[in-house]
């Protein structure tokens, strides 16, 4: 297992770089440069999916609605705090979380079979 560096698993950054480009090239820099922090987020949060896979008794427990709607809420509110499109968040969200749900249902799937 890896540990987060600052030791704290529920710290979150909310600093937020954003310059003013004057070339394609420097607009190209910047999004490469988020793309590098969003992958290794993207598999944290997979990592912890998968982890609740493990723990989900049947493959109907993969969709709570409840909890995507508690996730899309939450999401839309970081969006709008940041100033930015809620609607643009939760589609990617949504998209997210049903890959997720995909992911979930064939893991319990196959840990069903092993039985």
């Amino acid at each position: 297992m890896v540990k987060r560096k600052d030791g704290d698993p529920l710290k979150v950054n909310k600093e937020i770089i954003m310059e003013e480009c004057e070339n394609l090239e420097q607009v190209r820099k910047h999004i490469d440069r988020i793309d590098e922090n969003i992958v290794p987020l993207l598999v944290e949060r997979n990592h912890y999916v998968m982890q609740a896979a493990k723990l989900k008794g049947d493959i109907n427990a993969a969709r709570v609605p409840s909890r995507i709607e508690e996730v899309v809420n939450k999401v839309r509110q970081v969006a709008n705090e940041r100033n930015s499109s809620p609607e643009i968040v939760e589609a990617i969200y949504r998209a997210m979380i049903e890959i997720n749900i995909e992911l979930e249902r064939k893991n319990i799937s196959e840990r069903e079979q092993k039985k």
